[in-house]
């Protein structure tokens, strides 16, 4: 079983978000698990082919999944499916989150 330690996965900050991305490139066509605290909006994204799943690890906040606000707050998972296009907003403070997603591009991450 393959295991990706801390100090081999990609660090990326920017204006409200801080992350930390795990890569394992062979399970189900290459997957991502990131770690990430949001202080700001996510920015908007339009995802592809694979669902993301979000678990809110601590906070409260607000999706906009395709037009439609969902809160949630620490406990809670959130499935974004494929093609759909959303943000994240924190509430009351930083939002930290688990993210399990498709193989990310970690060059292309925004500045």
């Amino acid at each position: 079983m393959p295991v990706v330690r801390e100090k081999d996965a990609v660090s990326h900050g920017r204006e409200g978000v801080q992350g930390t991305y795990y890569q394992f490139p062979d399970i189900s066509g290459g997957t991502t698990v990131a770690f990430a605290e949001f202080t700001g909006p996510h920015g908007e994204r339009t995802i592809g082919e694979r669902p993301r799943i979000y678990a809110v690890l601590e906070g409260n906040g607000e999706f906009i999944i395709n037009g439609e606000k969902v809160l949630v707050t620490k406990g809670d998972v959130v499935a974004i499916s494929p093609h759909a296009t959303y943000n994240l907003f924190p509430k009351d403070g930083v939002v930290k989150i688990v993210l399990f997603m498709e193989l990310l591009d970690v060059s292309k991450l925004p500045k």
